[in-house]
């Protein structure tokens, strides 16, 4: 008799815990954004617990099964990966940051994540709008190497990679403190203020100088 009472017991007990863990998942919903509000698309969520795996569309939207205190993980290639743990809300607004490099530029464009315009004109807002320390950089250089995907150093000389011609070099204008100069050799990364460049018509200010583009220094 106790031996039944115990069986009927445990199998209670097992169809109990499978109607609660049953209860316990449930679909959240979102829109993953990079700086700050731009919506990105392609974008894969994933729930460790119930192993769901979607991907966001073309408004940045997504829905996603999940399991009780479930952890999501988003990513995108060129976006530092972010896990969002899911609570009571139904709807989670996840802004992942972008680590700014030739190789993330050209994959984030490649797997549909942001179109090529809007991710150079927000890369060019971020830049303009924080004052960043460039103090790592060893040189002017290396700085510009690192910080900007479509310029490339040559010596002393800046060259613009969108720009294709065989005669001539297509070399930026340098421009330091509104002051037109023949190279930035001199100008030390820890005494930068604001550097940009700037190409299209941002440059006609500079009239044909400024035809292959313009890196603008400020200091400090």
């Amino acid at each position: 008799m106790e031996r039944r009472f115990l069986i009927i017991a445990i199998a209670f007990a097992v169809l109990s815990g499978s109607f609660a863990g049953a209860q316990e998942t449930r679909s959240v919903s979102g829109i993953v954004t990079g700086f700050r509000k731009i919506p990105l698309s392609k974008v894969m969520v994933f729930s460790e617990k119930f192993k769901d795996v979607v991907y966001t569309d073309a408004s940045g939207m997504f829905s996603v099964s999940s399991a009780n205190k479930d952890k999501l993980v988003v990513s995108a290639t060129g976006f530092v990966k972010k896990r969002v743990r899911v609570t009571k809300e139904d709807f989670y607004r996840i802004d992942l940051e972008y680590v700014d490099n030739p190789y993330n530029f050209n994959k984030a464009v490649a797997e549909g994540h942001i179109s090529e315009d809007v991710l150079r004109q927000a890369i060019m807002s971020r830049q303009t709008e924080i004052e960043r320390d460039y103090s790592k950089y060893k040189n002017i250089y290396d700085l510009v190497a690192s910080e900007f995907y479509n310029l490339r150093v040559k010596g002393t000389s800046v060259v613009n990679t969108k720009i294709k011609s065989f005669d001539v070099t297509p070399e930026v204008l340098l421009v330091v403190d509104e002051r037109i100069v023949p190279d930035i050799s001199f100008v030390l990364p820890d005494d930068i203020k604001k550097v940009e460049f700037i190409e299209d018509v941002g440059a006609t200010a500079y009239g044909s100088m400024g035809a292959n583009g313009v890196l603008k220094i400020t200091l400090k």
